[in-house]
């Protein structure tokens, strides 16, 4: 391995995800489960990462069939650094594919190609500017205000 280089095994491990996301083309729930898995993360890290409530955590957990909104799957794939084809796997698995022809669509394709991984304050914000609905989930934002 080349310590100066990329992580060759990180890769082939996305690489191997994204391959089984597109094969077993389970339904996007399933998919965040997986995802979550992968990283290791607790409720804790999901909700703070992707200021999201415990709501969609276990509906990850359990492979929920109803498909989450467009909203909360972009927070997942921003929280997630997920790269275009990751995100467009897991949007279609949901049913959603983005349009550049549709401007909150065009936002998005931007923040994933610009902004993933960035806070979600920050993309908040650039979406605020833009005068579009903020990420997140309003029962995650009240649970940090009490």
């Amino acid at each position: 391995m080349n310590p100066n280089g990329p992580n060759i095994d990180v890769h082939l491990k996305k690489f191997e995800v994204v391959a089984a996301m597109q094969a077993k083309a389970p339904n996007a729930w399933q998919l965040v489960g997986a995802l979550i898995d992968l990283r290791k993360w607790n409720i804790e890290v999901f909700m703070e990462r992707c200021c999201l409530d415990e709501n969609s955590f276990y509906k990850a957990q359990r492979g929920d069939p109803a498909p989450p909104t467009l909203p909360t799957l972009m927070a997942i794939c921003i929280a997630m650094n997920l790269d275009m084809p990751e995100a467009e796997t897991l949007l279609g698995a949901a049913g959603i594919k983005l349009s550049a022809a549709i401007p909150l669509h065009r936002a998005y394709l931007y923040i994933i190609e610009r902004l993933s991984g960035q806070p979600i304050p920050v993309c908040n914000e650039f979406l605020k500017r833009l005068h579009f609905k903020e990420l997140g989930s309003a029962n995650y934002y009240a649970k940090l205000i009490s």
